[in-house]
């Protein structure tokens, strides 16, 4: 059987929220970082379900990363 990495996200009452589940770590690690992007503020990861394992998490707080650099 082949491993399975779930994208998940929090929720506003921070309960996680499946978003769907992939065959690859490269293809979770690209749909991760899709998922920050079109929720900025909420915390997303990999969880492999052959491991119970979180692979990767991302607190995507870009609006105040792009606030902290200045670029002119």
């Amino acid at each position: 059987m082949r491993t399975t990495f779930d994208i998940f996200m929090d929720s506003p009452n921070a309960q996680p929220v499946w978003i769907e589940s992939v065959q690859d770590l490269g293809d979770a690690r690209a749909r991760l970082r899709e998922v920050a992007r079109i929720a900025p503020r909420r915390d997303c990861f990999i969880y492999s379900e052959e491991s119970g394992v979180v692979e990767i998490i991302i607190r995507a707080d870009f609006q105040a990363l792009r606030r902290r650099i200045d670029l002119t």
